[in-house]
């Protein structure tokens, strides 16, 4: 029996607890700002398009009288209109590098002198522009390695070329030729690219067909001693020395220059190729230092939910209405994914795919999400998904209607433009619909630039990888992409869970395969910095503007660095040694040899220890 005193006392505490409880629901509800977008800014007053380093071709001059630098520079060989040269450009402008570009080593020989780059950093030959019968074009390339030149060479010329001399075996680093081969998978060896070794092996058919996309079958080389794999074949039935398998990546080395050859289309990929750009400079230098974005975003896009949209369907498949299943079973799983995660997360809201139905957005659900994701502060941005025969401009106003109604005056900072057309995307961003926003988010293209500018004033960020499948390709350029740029963009389209074409696009499905690939291939990146989408922007157009010098004396590396805006981020890569200390900035351990600087000052102090 309880007592007068206890009854009293658990009474007490009860109160208590109900007053603690409803006090924190209220203090919530009163601090979550959720009314007003904080990122929505005057687009025109943040740097632009106009005062990024080079506007993509590596010439932008410094302030005159500020600094007097003579950069490094790199020297493309090979057809003006092939992806490699894009690649090289792009990488050049992003770590502030020159870049010139010859058709042939004629054209190059011829005016090397008057460009001023007859003694490179780095020499970039497209190996299918080459012409490999004249025996002076071997003999030129072995003297540029000769005389201290690291060249790269994307593919390589038919293994009989190849087989028919010998000093082009040398020069690549090539002791046989043997026949072409098919592999099972592909191993990436650890410590090239960031993220650690993996082997891109399926384990049964089903896994092959879903993610499978890597080069499997190419030419088999032996290589010569002294030099370094970095990625080759392996096979399911084979038991061979490291040495034996069939090389893809790799290096050799002539007197104090390395020769990288890239056995396969790797450097044609515009994410891909910054890696192995970037991954090959590290391993040619005692340290390199670069700068990079520092950022790490989940995209959820095309998230329903604010209206009855597709009933049948959604009955048939879940037994709940649109609205109830994006609720009570899409929401918790998106969030469970986020807060296991590193990355900022941000939530491209569509409030109706379809205005042409009978059903229309419901402001109690939009207000729900609004508050929701106030709590994870996470970013709502719109998406310009629709699947009706309204045009896109004239959804997007009955968007603003319905949002205008619900929170006056609320302006989205964010689009999410996948599969809209360049004329169009680019008359929806000069409308006043979308006057405040900054960042535009467009699923991957291997041809254009990871990250850049839209606009004069908007910014354009590539997905990096499909969330719900994750091929063993985009794998590999996740680890490019970190490796260049510290960045990812991951992305969640969930129009697929709300118009499921079969089993394999249920919410069930596709959730529990995002969440899952969410923990494991990201693991190796938590030391970068989740950012909602115009976080990431912000940094980004540091990125692009920022510029800076480096030298080292002794132990000590000396960082010089000019930007409009503080803080910007730098990779540093270690051939041996360890930081002691830093002063100007921080800095945080990646993995091993590698290290995040951040700059928070014009001048940076790394001391090695």
């Amino acid at each position: 029996m309880v007592s007068h005193r206890n009854y009293l006392a658990m009474t007490a505490v009860m109160i208590v607890v109900l007053f603690l409880f409803q006090f924190t629901n209220i203090a919530l509800e009163s601090w979550n700002d959720y009314e007003s977008n904080s990122y929505a800014v005057d687009r025109e007053f943040l740097p632009a398009k106009s005062g990024a380093y080079g506007g993509g071709n590596g010439e932008k001059v410094i302030e005159e009288g500020v600094w007097d630098v003579t950069r490094d520079v790199v020297v493309y060989i090979g057809g003006m209109d092939e992806p490699v040269r894009k690649v090289t450009s792009v990488w050049s402008a992003y770590t502030k590098k020159q870049i010139k570009s010859y058709k042939t080593l004629e054209e190059y020989e011829d005016f090397k002198q008057e460009d001023r780059t007859d003694f490179p950093k780095i020499m970039v030959v497209n190996s299918g522009d080459i012409n490999w019968d004249e025996i002076e074009t071997i003999q030129q390339l072995q003297d540029y390695a000769k005389s201290g030149i690291d060249l790269v060479f994307s593919g390589l010329p038919d293994t009989s070329v190849i087989n028919d001399s010998s000093r082009l075996k040398s020069l690549l680093g090539i002791r046989e030729v043997k026949e072409e081969t098919a592999v099972a998978g592909l191993r990436l060896y650890e410590g090239f690219l960031l993220g650690g070794e993996i082997v891109y092996q399926a384990k049964d058919e089903e896994e092959f067909q879903l993610r499978q996309d890597m080069e499997l079958q190419f030419p088999w080389y032996t290589l010569a001693a002294g030099t370094k794999t970095y990625m080759s074949g392996v096979y399911a039935d084979r038991d061979l020395e490291e040495e034996e398998c069939p090389p893809v990546i790799w290096r050799n080395r002539i007197g104090r220059a390395y020769v990288y050859v890239v056995n396969g289309t790797y450097m044609e990929d515009a994410a891909a190729g910054l890696g192995l750009l970037s991954a090959m400079w590290a391993q040619s230098e005692d340290y390199v230092i670069y700068p990079v974005i520092n950022a790490q975003n989940m995209v959820i896009a095309n998230y329903p939910g604010l209206s009855e949209e597709n009933n049948e369907e959604m009955m048939r498949r879940y037994g709940r209405t649109m609205p109830e299943m994006m609720r009570y079973n899409v929401w918790p799983a998106i969030v469970a994914a986020y807060q296991k995660s590193s990355m900022g997360l941000s939530c491209m809201l569509a409030p109706q795919y379809d205005y042409d139905d009978n059903h229309y957005p419901d402001q109690s659900e939009f207000l729900y999400y609004m508050k929701r994701l106030s709590e994870q502060r996470a970013e709502v941005g719109l998406s310009g998904e629709s699947i009706s025969e309204t045009p896109l401009m004239d959804k997007l106003k009955e968007d603003a209607r319905f949002i205008a109604g619900t929170i006056p005056g609320y302006q989205f900072a964010s689009f999410y433009g996948n599969n809209i057309p360049e004329d169009e995307l680019s008359e929806i961003l000069s409308g006043d619909t979308l006057k405040a926003v900054r960042t535009v988010i467009t699923n991957y293209d291997e041809n254009r630039e990871v990250i850049g500018y839209q606009s004069e004033h908007v910014t354009r960020q590539s997905v990096i990888s499909d969330g719900f499948r994750h091929t063993f390709f985009e794998d590999f350029r996740v680890k490019a992409v970190e490796t260049a740029l510290a960045y990812t963009n991951v992305s969640a389209d969930m129009g697929r869970a709300a118009d499921p074409e079969s089993e394999k696009d249920t919410f069930q499905k596709i959730i529990s395969d995002f969440e899952w690939n969410i923990q494991h291939y990201w693991d190796g990146f938590q030391s970068f910095e989740g950012t909602t989408v115009s976080e990431s922007d912000e940094r980004i157009r540091n990125f692009l503007a920022m510029d800076y010098t480096e030298s080292r004396e002794n132990d000590s590396i000396r960082l010089q660095v000019a930007g409009p805006n503080m803080p910007v981020w730098f990779l540093l890569r270690l051939g041996e040694g360890t930081i002691k200390d830093v002063t100007g900035g921080s800095w945080k351990k990646v993995e091993a040899q590698v290290y995040l600087i951040q700059a928070e000052e014009p001048e940076v102090i790394i001391r090695i220890k």
